[in-house]
């Protein structure tokens, strides 16, 4: 097995921004609602099964990934690699693929934070790693160490926990949960977003 390292934070941000991008592909079934959405003013209403499925679809990615290679595309072409944080020869077992994506989706309700706590650690590793007790790794070493980044991981946290927290507040405050279906272009409503972050201030 080849000497691993801990993966640079450029390296992570650009394998996401791939990854981001091929992932649209997973959303075609749903291009009919967004293409309503973006020519016409009449509401979009989608049932919340469907809404859950867009809402999982970045899990089903990491996890379909995660079992054929061990990696996203994006940290595939970044040189990176998901293993077992006890051992990274060790290929990662069913449990570790699912609850990895499965723990990153509770960026619904603390955004970035989930990784933002990796600048706390030497290893990079975040709430999803810890969870499923996985790590990242590149097989180069870094021009630098890694460091703990206290004030950058302070700030970066509690913008991202507050964040978090308020949208999805909104998000869950626009589905009709009577009628099993959710308005899409109220979660894109920027006036009401705007409200809701004042009324948060006021406090």
């Amino acid at each position: 097995m080849d000497s691993v390292y801990v993966p640079s934070t450029w390296r992570r941000l650009v394998a996401q921004g791939i990854d981001q991008i091929i992932r649209l592909l997973f959303y075609i079934p749903f291009m009919k609602s967004f293409f309503l959405l973006v020519m016409t003013d009449e509401d979009v209403r989608i049932s919340l099964g469907s809404f859950v499925l867009m809402f999982l679809i970045p899990a089903i990615y990491e996890f379909i990934f995660l079992v054929l290679m061990q990696a996203t595309p994006g940290k595939w072409l970044m040189g990176l690699k998901v293993v077992p944080f006890a051992n990274s020869a060790a290929a990662l077992d069913w449990r570790q693929c699912v609850l990895r994506p499965l723990t990153e989706r509770l960026t619904f309700f603390f955004s970035w934070a989930v990784y933002a706590v990796a600048f706390f650690r030497y290893d990079r590793t975040h709430l999803a790693d810890w969870v499923a007790e996985t790590r990242v790794v590149q097989f180069h070493p870094r021009i630098t160490r890694a460091k703990i980044r206290w004030i950058l991981g302070s700030l970066l946290l509690i913008f991202y926990v507050y964040d978090g927290i308020i949208t999805s507040k909104e998000i869950l405050k626009q589905i009709d949960w009577a009628h099993r279906q959710v308005e899409l272009r109220s979660l894109f409503d920027v006036d009401s977003m705007s409200d809701m972050v004042e009324e948060y201030e006021e406090l």
